[in-house]
């Protein structure tokens, strides 16, 4: 998307969410499922993959699509045979920035370890990123935390990755709700 279309989707974005709030709605939808990346992002997506599934409708949330570099501009794309970003809000707050693949090798697992040690990088002269296994939905997702930097889940499935980065200030108890419907669609 060239960068005016972009402003002017970001500023129909905040006018649809503020008029939303000021009706008083408490409940918002998708407008629709999210495609695999377009040539809009420099990127040729292959077609439909099972990772679109995650950008679908999410009850009390809404989904917007946005390039991967937009969550993450070291993401490896040439990694992966399907490609899908998001950026998922309530009532226009965003909550995660999340990218959904499908590797073109089998092991994701290996994937999110390998993306752990380079967040690990980010994290100063300590070098460490404090990480746990969580349950969402039945789906073990990795937690991560560079202090003062970000935090976020990775999950992975087979040939199927997730990395969700969270937004400032959002809620724990949203964040959960909205990793466990993508994981449950995705995986």
């Amino acid at each position: 998307m060239p960068d005016t279309t972009r402003i002017k989707a970001a500023a129909l974005a905040a006018l649809v969410a503020l008029t939303c709030a000021a009706c008083g709605s408490t409940t918002t939808v998708s407008a629709s499922s999210i495609a695999p990346v377009s040539v809009d992002c420099g990127l040729q997506a292959p077609g439909p993959s099972s990772v679109d599934a995650g950008f679908g409708e999410i009850d009390g949330f809404t989904v917007s699509e946005i390039c991967p570099a937009d969550v993450d501009p070291k993401f490896a794309t040439e990694q992966f045979d399907s490609l899908a970003a998001g950026l998922v809000s309530q009532n226009g707050n965003p909550i995660l920035r999340v990218i959904a693949g499908q590797l073109n090798s089998p092991s994701g697992h290996d994937f999110i370890l390998t993306h752990l040690r380079k967040l690990s990088g980010q994290a100063g002269p300590s070098g460490g990123v404090p990480s746990e296994v969580e349950e969402f939905g039945g789906h073990a997702a990795r937690h991560f935390n560079i202090p003062l930097v970000t935090d976020g889940y990775l999950y992975a499935d087979g040939p199927t990755v997730v990395v969700a980065y969270v937004a400032a200030g959002a809620p724990p108890a949203t964040v959960e709700d909205a990793l466990t419907e993508i994981l449950n669609d995705v995986g």
